[in-house]
């Protein structure tokens, strides 16, 4: 429920938001024709303008086309933030099939994995990035059956392929994990992008939009939040290869960014890197953050070097943001709230113990349940009309009807703006041979927000907390593995028999307190 008599800011801003077009590469297809030679993305030095990333476009549907790729069908992409991600999603898009991701950052596990569950009709890749080869990792997906195809050895095709509209409403897959450990793909659709991407350039105006990407390709930040935003909006985005404070702050000077979209972390770490301090940030309109709460320093940091600042609050199945605020350059306005739910989407505040909707202050779960949403996960029933989606995040809604983020009812949490989830590393751990169990639980951290912190029962005569931490690093993305590791000699239990989690909590904290 809703404070009675307040007024929602976000109203006025999007009074005048442009109605959707029906399919993401319709944008393409618009903007190619309205302004064919306006930047739509630089990678390395290299500038394609519209008429430029059509042309790719094209190229990369005729590959498709003769890989059979049809309707409903999954193509699987491994590369950077890049000219080849987007044209590769905007390709798949046009043939109705279903874009997935694949991190780099990846170990050859969780990329088998992904492949294995959604069963792609053809992987596209880049051979190597970021110095890494992935010659192996592409050999053992072709022994599983599935084509690959390298990026490099795609022929330039002269002519537009002749095309059937497609009709398919799911553009990609996003896989975010479960309480069980085991990633779901969530089914993003074009009209949830689309939404997406119109609220927030329209309650974020910039002009130029000119925007860093800089995140990875399978998280819904990289996809959604900055590339369809982007393409809607007909602004530039500038790629980089993966993620540096540098290299960040150096795009924002070079290429004039006017609209900076990252989390607190990514935030912090270039704000206080030794760049930032002769960094030409006059072109800087706005910085707007995500997937994490920033502190009171980072904002006000944020402040000195950016027209006005912003925060929203979303999730990979929300695809857009289910609460954002206006642009401003008072920080305190900021504080403690991740504003105020975009006025078309259902959101509700419910009871943990009633699952009923709760009045104006009071605590409780954080549910969606409009259009704008995930289509559900692959392999389960879709959501119905009618059906709230449990976020799992708590909160309430202030006098002012602004959502204020109080805690977590699920195992969840984040670092550096990546959800990860404790159960998935505990796995990892436990199926090493001489570990007994394992328990992770997430700390506070000053860079990244939280961490985790792992503990471990293992036979000491088998296997040493160096070779489990050592393990992870290979099995696991960098931001998943635990930055401590600490060894018990049994596991706190509930009389119920499941590992005491309250305990171990306390034990974290006074293990924080001795350093």
């Amino acid at each position: 429920m809703m404070p009675n008599g307040w007024v929602n800011p976000l109203r006025s801003l999007l009074d005048g938001m442009e109605t959707p077009r029906e399919r993401i590469e319709d944008y393409l297809d618009y903007w190619a024709e309205a302004a064919p030679l306006a930047e739509a993305c630089v990678e390395a030095g290299a500038r394609l303008t519209y008429a430029d990333l059509r042309c790719k476009v094209d190229t990369f549907t005729a590959e498709l086309v003769r890989a059979d790729i049809g309707e409903g069908d999954v193509i699987a992409v491994l590369a950077p933030p890049s000219s080849d991600f987007l044209a590769s999603f905007l390709a798949a898009c046009r043939l109705g099939a279903v874009w997935l991701g694949i991190n780099p950052k990846y170990k050859r596990g969780e990329m088998l994995f992904l492949v294995e569950d959604a069963q792609p009709r053809l992987v596209l890749a880049r051979a190597q990035i970021d110095g890494r080869a992935f010659a192996e990792e592409l050999a053992a997906i072709a022994a599983q059956g599935i084509p690959v195809r390298l990026f490099a050895d795609i022929a330039q095709d002269i002519d537009r392929p002749n095309l059937t509209r497609a009709a398919n409403p799911v553009a990609a897959l996003v896989y975010t994990s479960g309480s069980t450990g085991k990633p779901k793909a969530a089914r993003l659709t074009h009209r949830g992008l689309i939404r997406g991407a119109l609220v927030r350039s329209s309650v974020w105006r910039v002009e130029p939009f000119r925007t860093v990407n800089n995140v990875p390709i399978n998280h819904v930040g990289g996809l959604g939040d900055i590339a369809c935003t982007t393409l809607v909006r007909g602004g530039c985005q500038v790629f980089l290869e993966r993620f540096t404070a540098a290299g960040t702050l150096k795009a924002i000077g070079d290429e004039r960014i006017s609209y900076w979209y990252q989390a607190p972390t990514m935030f912090q770490m270039c704000l206080d890197a030794p760049e930032a301090a002769t960094t030409d940030w006059s072109s800087l309109q706005a910085a707007i953050w995500s997937g994490g709460r920033a502190s009171d320093d980072l904002v006000a940091a944020l402040v000195r070097v950016a027209d006005r600042i912003g925060v929203d609050y979303s999730m990979t199945e929300s695809i857009g943001a289910i609460t954002l605020t206006p642009l401003t350059d008072q920080p305190e306005t900021l504080r403690d709230t991740v504003g105020w739910p975009d006025p078309g989407r259902a959101v509700r505040i419910v009871g943990l113990e009633t699952g009923q909707p709760v009045e104006p202050g009071c605590p409780g779960e954080i549910q969606i349940g409009d259009d704008w949403r995930f289509a559900g996960y692959a392999g389960q029933p879709p959501l119905s009309s009618a059906e709230w989606f449990a976020t799992g995040d708590l909160g309430q809604i202030d006098v002012d009807g602004a959502l204020r983020l109080t805690g977590r009812a699920k195992d969840m949490f984040k670092s550096g703006g990546y959800n990860v989830y404790p159960r998935e590393i505990e796995q990892a751990i436990e199926a090493i041979a001489g570990v007994v169990s394992a328990a992770v639980l997430p700390v506070p951290d000053t860079l990244f927000g939280e961490v985790g912190l792992a503990f471990v029962v293992h036979d000491k005569s088998v296997i040493e907390l160096s070779h489990i931490e050592a393990h992870c690093r290979a099995q696991l993305a960098n931001y998943k593995v635990p930055k401590r590791f600490v060894a018990l000699s049994e596991m706190p239990m509930l009389p119920i028999g499941k590992v005491d989690k309250q305990a171990l909590a306390l034990f974290a904290e006074d293990l924080a307190g001795i350093g």
